[in-house]
């Protein structure tokens, strides 16, 4: 693994985290002044990096790490990156009509790609592509980490090509590489949390068949490593999936898939402790029960969902839990009661849920997707005017997420707008932002 720009982020991570070492320390070892050290600290950018023999030495020194040093290099930059990745400009992007279209795309592409380059170049690839170790499996485990809190602030619409190709390498060197059996099994479970990932960015891209793909890897991922917490969760992505497009006409889901492999990874996690895992059990069997119209297992279910939710709030510390379970909040269950009461067509009951459901965001991606669900359920209950305030508001968060499944989650009021003055600027954003989908 190499840097390809000497910044004052990577240059402080060599320095700091990876060398741990004062700045007079690290200029007498790369034979430079502490005044230099100092000012590519301060003053390296992207765009005026350092250059020349300067980046020479810092090669150099990034090639000498040892590989507990390399781990705390690549761990330090994934996560100062990730956190320091900015879009204002993105969020004008309706409201500056000098601001071009392309130019605002560019830059959330741009920053997208730095996101997917630094998270990735953490974990992904082991120092040598024949010998695992420990150190790449906790590298890979990072790196999904990273990916999936970006996803969650950011959505991961344009990080698809990314994972899936990363995925493709990871496989690769589990089929080729050197391992002894557990580093073997550990790293096994690893990279079948990057194809869960991979599988659910495709699905939040819209791209269903690569996401089956990606899941099917999951699995079969998990039966090699024998790893009950991977299938489950594959499990419970394949059944989201599944009850998704069977919302849709001739979508090719069906709910009573999604029940089968709820109760796949029930069985899978019998005899765990009431929590967080229990809740998204009950959130997608709610969601399947639902999309058959069984109001009472769906009140069942959703019942399920606050106990076990309420059980982990006070006795499962956050940090305990993995983070792709993380999004299980009070949030989330309410979204999903609402949604569920749109299915089964109490719109009244869904519409005032999700006005609540609202005032209590919890993180980006799905604060916007929580929006534009409101929206849409306003439109079917034929509130023109709450859809288009919702789905104003959606749109304004798409312009800094990147999430093809919220996009297409507004459709029903582009339908409703469709021949309405008021619905002008709505029709002509979504318009706009759903060509750039599909290009």
């Amino acid at each position: 693994m190499i840097v390809t720009t000497w910044t004052k982020v990577e240059v402080r991570a060599l320095r700091d985290a990876a060398l741990r070492r004062t700045q007079e320390e690290f200029a007498e070892c790369l034979g430079f002044k502490v005044e230099t050290i100092q000012k590519w600290e301060q003053k390296a950018t992207q765009e005026r990096p350092v250059k020349g023999r300067s980046a020479e030495a810092l090669d150099t020194a990034l090639g000498q790490l040892e590989s507990a040093q390399r781990e705390r290099f690549w761990s330090e930059l994934a996560r100062t990156k990730t956190h320091s990745i900015q879009t204002p400009t993105v969020v004008t992007a309706f409201t500056d009509a000098g601001k071009d279209a392309r130019e605002v795309e560019e830059v959330r592409r741009r920053d997208l790609g730095k996101l997917a380059a630094v998270a990735g170049a953490a974990i992904l690839l082991p120092n040598s592509p024949t010998h695992i170790g420990k150190a790449d499996v906790r590298r890979l485990l990072a790196g999904v980490d990273a990916l999936e809190r970006a996803d969650q602030e950011h959505g991961g619409a344009g990080l698809v090509e990314y994972t899936t190709d990363r995925l493709d390498a990871v496989k690769g060197i589990l089929d080729r590489g050197v391992y002894d059996s557990r580093t073997g099994t550990e790293f096994t479970s690893a990279a079948g949390e990057l194809a869960v990932l991979s599988g659910w960015l495709a699905y939040d891209a819209d791209q269903h068949g690569q996401a089956r793909r990606c899941y099917a890897d999951a699995m079969a991922l998990g039966a090699e490593a024998d790893d009950p917490d991977l299938l489950a969760h594959t499990c419970l992505n394949l059944s989201n999936q599944a009850s998704s497009l069977a919302r849709l006409p001739a979508g090719g889901g069906s709910p009573h898939k999604a029940l089968q492999l709820n109760d796949r990874a029930r069985d899978l996690m019998r005899g765990r402790p009431a929590g967080r895992i229990h809740a998204l059990i009950g959130l997608r069997d709610a969601q399947a029960y639902a999309l058959l119209g069984d109001r009472s297992a769906f009140g069942r279910s959703i019942a399920t969902a606050w106990r076990e939710l309420e059980h982990a709030l006070q006795f499962e510390p956050l940090e305990d839990v993995p983070q792709w379970l993380r999004f299980v909040t009070s949030s989330e269950v309410a979204d999903s009661e609402a949604r569920g009461f749109a299915d089964v067509g109490d719109l009244t009951r869904a519409v005032d849920l999700y006005a609540t459901a609202v005032e209590h965001p919890a993180g980006r991606r799905n604060t916007v997707l929580v929006r534009a669900c409101s929206a849409a359920t306003r439109a079917r209950a034929g509130d023109t005017a709450g859809a288009l305030e919702h789905g104003m508001s959606a749109l304004a968060g798409l312009s800094e997420v990147s999430s093809i499944r919220t996009l297409t989650r507004l459709r029903p009021v582009r339908v409703a707008v469709a021949d309405i003055p008021a619905g002008e600027q709505f029709r002509d954003r979504f318009d706009a932002l759903t060509g750039k989908a599909m290009q």
